[in-house]
């Protein structure tokens, strides 16, 4: 039977509150989940080291309906003012480092402020995705400091993220939590927490189970989305449209689901988790020739695009007028973390093309667009008259059908376009 002895009573927590809870990061994972636990009812606070992170998180607490049972929330940069909270979360970035490897040198930061705070019998619960044997490993090293163990002393748990962004439909309370956990204690305790943050909990029965299925669900996604980036190709060749073909197909009620094309998946998990799984298969001998293949035509997809538009040209891009409308990973969400739209218009300059781009949800010039002019609309407003345009992000109400009408040749390698009489839309 597991040791609960120590485990804390929620009927006994201070009546303002469920308990106190801190939340590591404040970004697109950290912030909805410090909502929704300051709703249901937990004393929340969230550090993050951007102060941006820490005014936006507050102004969407202050923006929020009051909910029957509601605690507060308050946020800050500063981690001698987190309190000895009962519950952590840890929702910071794990990005790849210069070399393509994992970086957990934020997790790592965080599980420390973590352990200088956290009281016996607290819960630190790991929701940034990791490589398998992360919780096990790092997170577990660094709350066993001083002679304290997990399972004992102190609970961790395991509960991979899965926040959808740009979905207003989806949030913390709907999607269904994976929860893992060294011990039946540290499972135990963490249940208590996510009952009450989320409708479903779905506990499996490691850590390492937890971590592998996040890794899984974006190798599944990447492996298809650079699979139907490849056969948009095929099928063009084929002259088949291939958002058709994928409609058709998507009719079959078992076996199947929906990929579209595209100009390459981007963000912050889809061409990055793979890699973390990938680099512990090689690590135990076996990697994936498939994952390996699929990581490297996602990452080749905006060169490949890049030669269409060339060959377009003659096979030179010097001193063409380019327009890239829509620069962001994923339509409406003002992200360019590894968005292949960028890689392309660094692809265009590269080649001596006169390239710019616009996006209304980018509102200032971002680092990853330095040096490359705005438009003010995709005619080119601003700018110049563009010889071509390719659509990188189709955004809601960006109108599409209009694009032919703006310049000469307009490239689409979502197969959003309508064609025109003229021939002036181009599939990549």
């Amino acid at each position: 039977m597991p040791d609960t002895a120590l485990l804390p009573d929620l009927a006994l927590l201070p009546a303002a509150g469920l308990g106190r809870v801190v939340v590591v990061g404040l970004g697109y994972v950290g912030r909805p989940l410090a909502l929704e636990a300051a709703a249901s009812g937990f004393d929340v606070t969230g550090f993050d080291l951007d102060p941006m992170a820490v005014v936006a998180a507050e102004a969407a607490w202050r923006a929020t309906p009051p909910a029957p049972g509601a605690a507060r929330l308050a946020a800050t940069v500063d981690p001698g003012c987190l309190p000895a909270a009962e519950t952590w979360l840890i929702c910071v970035p794990t990005p790849l480092d210069a070399d393509g490897r994992p970086d957990l040198s934020a997790v790592a930061a965080a599980l420390a402020t973590c352990r200088a705070q956290i009281p016996r019998g607290g819960l630190a619960c790991l929701v940034s995705t990791c490589q398998p044997g992360a919780t096990n490993g790092l997170c577990r090293r660094v709350l066993e400091r001083d002679g304290w163990q997990v399972g004992r002393d102190v609970f961790l748990a395991v509960s991979p993220e899965r926040e959808n962004p740009g979905d207003a439909a989806l949030g913390p309370r709907r999607i269904p939590r994976l929860l893992g956990a060294p011990d039946d204690a540290s499972l135990l305790r963490a249940r208590r927490f996510w009952d009450r943050v989320t409708d479903r909990v779905v506990p499996v029965a490691s850590p390492e189970i937890a971590e592998c299925a996040k890794l899984l669900e974006n190798t599944y996604r990447l492996v298809n989305i650079a699979l139907i980036d490849e056969l948009h190709r095929s099928f063009a060749a084929l002259g088949v449209p291939t958002r058709a073909v994928v409609a058709a197909a998507s009719t079959k009620p078992f076996g199947f689901a929906p990929f579209w094309p595209g100009l390459g998946a981007g963000g912050h998990c889809i061409p990055v988790d793979p890699a973390y799984l990938q680099m512990e298969a090689r690590r135990a001998g076996a990697p994936s020739a498939l994952l390996d293949a699929a990581l490297a035509a996602n990452r080749a997809r905006p060169g490949r695009a890049l030669a269409a538009i060339a060959g377009a040209f003659g096979g030179s891009l010097a001193g063409r007028r380019i327009l890239v409308a829509g620069v962001t990973y994923k339509p409406d969400v003002a992200d360019l973390r590894g968005a292949a739209p960028v890689a392309l218009l660094h692809g265009l300059r590269a080649c001596g093309a006169e390239a710019a781009w616009w996006d209304p949800l980018v509102e200032e010039c971002p680092g990853e667009l330095a040096g490359l002019p705005r438009a003010d609309d995709p005619s080119g407003q601003g700018w110049a008259a563009p010889e071509a345009i390719v659509l990188g992000t189709p955004h809601r109400g960006l109108d599409l059908a209009g694009l032919a009408r703006l310049a000469p040749m307009v490239f689409d390698p979502f197969g959003l376009v309508p064609p025109d009489a003229e021939g002036r839309v181009r599939v990549l």
